[in-house]
């Protein structure tokens, strides 16, 4: 929301942005006008940007008022104004860069908020409304860029500075929850669960699939962190739980092993990784290819979604996932066909962790959701790695990595 009102008189030619930019060049050409000079002449400097801000005060008090009912936007608003009214005092003035900067930060607000789009408090209460009706679940992450990129995709252009002082009054409040690196999420979800918990639950799952069978060692810890995206003191940590819960043997001289009598019940074995892949065909996506840079782009997008925690709308994520399973339903035979009598224990680790990954239901908890969903772009990542690399080396140079695709052709 935006107003022309209180604007200086001595600046009515052109709109409110233009005289605003105008009054930024002024400022500029005064500041290296006085730099250049002897610092003797602080008290003059000072009285010099005074005289160019000084008139766009009106307007900031405009600006501060339609601010009511946002916290943070009239912080903001009330500090600006505090802080320019401090450049007609006549103390003397100890930093001749502190007058410059005040004046700046006030002309730059100003212009912000002649950009169209909703004020702060109607972000703010969009934000809640989508919160209190799940849209954005406990645990989602809001980042400021991602939200301002949302809104203005649906046509809304709504500047990344608003939405930055809507989320901050969201926190004052606890709806939501911000911490030190100024990350962002929805407050009350399970974002607080322990990952070495959460890793130790998904290999229990996956032991009990069969992709680490009994009596198998695991992969180095460096490749499990790889795996599941995480630390390797995390994992490590992991590891020590399965240790201590009699599911692995693990020595310092050797990898951890699977244990042959495990404290649960195995799966259905032999693995039949056939009849996985026919379960895939039947939740993947038809009738569609997906050339090989599509899926690396999509794998790569839910990576940095997990490391930055940033957590798409549910639709959107479910929706990557299913092309991740897609992948997963041609990329799996594939690998079979290039190595089809492959003695490497890793390669089949793979095919069996990417199908299980891709059968196994997703968790209700958001941020775990996302997880599994990066394991899984993780797992169909190394397929296409297997495949180009079989590609490279074993099949005819008649064909092009770069030109694979996966899917119903």
């Amino acid at each position: 929301m935006t107003t022309s009102l209180a604007v200086p008189e001595a600046q009515q030619d052109g709109s409110v942005e233009h005289r605003l930019r105008v009054a930024l060049r002024e400022l500029q050409k005064t500041a290296a006008h006085f730099s250049a000079g002897p610092s003797t002449r602080g008290a003059e400097y000072r009285a010099a940007v005074w005289a160019l801000t000084e008139p766009w005060l009106a307007l900031a008090e405009t600006k501060y008022r339609l601010a009511a009912g946002a916290p943070s936007d009239e912080h903001r608003w009330r500090r600006l104004i505090d802080d320019t009214r401090s450049l007609g005092a006549r103390e003397p003035v100890s930093n001749l860069a502190e007058p410059p900067t005040i004046a700046r930060a006030l002309l730059r607000a100003l212009l912000e908020a002649e950009r169209p789009g909703p004020s702060v408090k109607e972000i703010a209460d969009r934000l809640r409304k989508l919160i209190a009706d799940g849209t954005y679940p406990p645990g989602t992450s809001l980042s400021a860029s991602h939200l301002a990129d949302e809104a203005e995709a649906a046509g809304t252009p709504t500047p990344v500075e608003r939405v930055r002082l809507a989320l901050r009054d969201l926190t004052a409040e606890g709806a939501t929850v911000t911490n030190g690196a100024r990350r962002t999420w929805v407050a009350g979800g399970a974002a607080s669960v322990e990952r070495p918990v959460q890793i130790a639950a998904w290999m229990r799952t996956l032991i009990q699939a069969r992709v680490y069978p009994p009596q198998s060692p695991l992969p180095a810890r460096l490749l499990l962190a790889r795996d599941f995206l995480a630390t390797s003191r995390d994992t490590g940590a992991a590891l020590r739980i399965l240790g201590a819960e009699k599911v692995l043997k693990r020595s310092t001289a050797y990898r951890p092993v699977v244990r042959a009598d495990l404290p649960f019940p195995l799966g259905p074995g032999p693995f039949d990784l056939g009849a996985r892949v026919e379960e895939l065909r039947g939740k993947a996506i038809t009738g569609i290819t997906f050339p090989f840079s599509e899926v690396r782009t999509t794998c790569q997008q839910v990576q940095v979604w997990w490391r930055v925690r940033h957590t798409p709308r549910p639709d959107v994520l479910e929706r990557v996932f299913r092309t991740l399973i897609t992948a997963a339903a041609y990329g799996i035979p594939r690998v079979v066909e290039l190595y089809p009598n492959s003695p490497d224990a890793d390669v089949r680790t793979v095919l069996r962790r990417t199908a299980i990954t891709a059968l196994a239901d997703l968790p209700a908890e958001p941020l775990e959701r996302l997880w599994r969903t990066a394991c899984l772009a993780t797992a169909v990542h190394q397929l296409l790695v297997l495949v180009e690399t079989a590609v490279r080396h074993f099949v005819p140079r008649s064909r092009s990595p770069l030109d694979l695709t996966l899917g119903a052709s």
